[in-house]
Formats: structure tokens, C-alpha cells, sequence
């Protein structure tokens, strides 16, 4: 790729991106939805589930469960990844940019990166209501790693929701098969509730499956416990999720005729 090629993907990626965060201007439920969500999911875990929890683990269920929730407001707002490509597969948006001379990885990457974004201030107001509940960063760089691990991860599966667009094209079917994708990964791990809570058969998944060790390597990171390996780990799963569902997501859009 010469540097002419470079620098014109590099404008076209930024151009996206600019257009979908204007969206966010325009279409402020792109911007609640993930921290609205998450909010609810923590103080109804927090109220609903908390004394259980502590009572039978030990564990202080703010500080266990906030770090996950961070995790969870991100992987919700990647949502809209895949609600708006396949919206604008279906309303001819992407006619429109394929017809323009700009890189069909432009198309992607813009709205991924724009999602990423829009994710960051989500997940810092879902950490500031978790200190209402008495949950507490070790320090100002644990929870600076905190949420960046918690946005990288949520890229990384904006990624799947963009290759699960770019082949259903349907924004009202997209969501319904996300529920047997990423549902399991959220409930099925420790972003809620200690592995030891679940079924022994369950455990070996729940442990070491993507979401599960990001959400670990946030507590720990949040908790300013040796974090080293845990985040090492997830950031190893988050670049490989992305290079793989990037390339497949690249390779299914340039195969789309609208």
C-alpha cells in the first residue's frame, strides 16, 4: 500500500467516522442506550442479586460487580454496530458509498471506530453511579486502563455485529440472532457473578472465554491487584477478535450488492 493509499484510506476511515458521531447529535438514544442499559442491568443486579452473592462468596458485590457492568454498558452500545449497517444496507446508504470512489473498508472501520467512541463516556457515567453503590478505583490509572480495556473489548465485538450485518442485512433480525451470541458470553461468566457460582460443567467456559477474562482483567485492574497477565490476555483476545472479524466482515461487504 503506497502512502497516497494510506493517506486517502486514512481520510476516508475519518470521514466515517465524523458522519456516524454527527448521527449521535442528530439521534441521541445512539448515546443512552448503552449507559442507560447498563445502569439498570447494575442496580438490579446490585438490589436484586447483591445480598445473595455476598452472603454466599464473601465478596464485596459492588466492587465485583461494577467492573463487569463497565464491560457490559460497551458490548451493548457495540450493539449498534449492527443495527446501523444493516439499516443502511436496507435504505440504500451504502449504494450511495459504494458508487463514491472511497475504500469499502472506510465504510466499516468509520462506524466502528465512531461506536468505540460513543462507548467511552457510556461506560465513565456507569462507573460514576457504581460509586453511589460504594464501589471505589484503586487509583486514577487503574480506572483510565479500566474503561479502555472495557472500549477495546467492545470494538473488537463490533466487529462480529458488523459481519453478522453485512450478512443478514436485516436491522430487525440482527438483534434476535445476537441473543444466542452474545447473551451466552455475558450470563455464561464472570462479569455478573464468581465462577464457582456455576454449574461445575459450566465453569472451565465461564473462566476462560473472551468476556470473562476482559471482565477479570478490568476488576483487577480497578482493584490495582497484579493485572499483568489477566490484561495481557484480554488484550490478546481483543486484537485477534478484531483482525479475524474485520477481515471476514471486509471480505462479506465487498460481496454485497445493494
Amino acid at each position: 500500500m503506497t502512502a497516497r493509499v494510506q493517506r486517502r484510506l486514512v481520510s476516508d476511515v475519518a470521514a466515517m467516522t465524523w458522519r456516524d458521531l454527527i448521527r449521535s447529535v442528530r439521534q441521541p438514544e445512539l448515546l443512552t442506550f448503552g449507559s442507560s442499559a447498563g445502569i439498570f442491568m447494575m442496580l438490579l443486579f446490585y438490589y436484586v442479586f447483591g445480598g445473595a452473592i455476598s452472603a454466599g462468596t464473601g465478596v464485596d458485590y459492588a466492587q465485583y460487580l461494577v467492573p463487569g457492568m463497565l464491560l457490559m454498558t460497551v458490548l451493548l452500545g457495540s450493539s449498534v454496530t449492527g443495527e446501523g449497517l444493516a439499516a443502511d444496507l436496507t435504505d440504500g446508504v451504502v449504494e450511495r458509498f459504494q458508487a463514491a470512489p472511497m475504500s469499502r473498508l472506510a465504510v466499516l472501520a468509520g462506524r466502528t471506530i465512531a461506536d468505540g467512541v460513543r462507548n467511552i463516556p457510556a461506560a465513565v457515567l456507569v462507573g460514576a453511579v457504581g460509586y453511589l453503590l460504594g464501589f471505589r478505583f484503586a487509583s486514577v490509572a487503574g480506572a483510565v486502563g479500566s474503561v479502555a480495556l472495557a472500549v477495546a473489548m467492545g470494538y473488537a465485538i463490533s466487529w462480529v455485529n458488523a459481519l453478522v450485518a453485512t450478512l443478514v442485512r436485516d436491522p430487525q433480525v440482527v438483534p434476535l440472532i445476537r441473543v444466542f451470541w452474545l447473551f451466552p458470553l455475558m450470563f455464561a461468566g464472570t462479569m455478573f457473578t464468581p465462577v464457582e457460582q456455576m454449574p461445575g460443567w459450566l465453569q472451565a467456559f465461564g473462566r476462560n472465554q473472551p468476556v470473562s477474562i476482559a471482565a477479570d482483567a478490568i476488576r483487577a485492574l480497578a482493584d490495582g491487584t497484579a493485572a499483568g497477565r489477566l490484561t495481557l490476555l484480554a488484550l490478546a483476545w481483543t486484537t485477534g477478535l478484531t483482525i479475524v472479524f474485520a477481515f471476514l466482515s471486509l471480505q462479506a461487504f465487498k460481496r454485497v450488492r445493494v
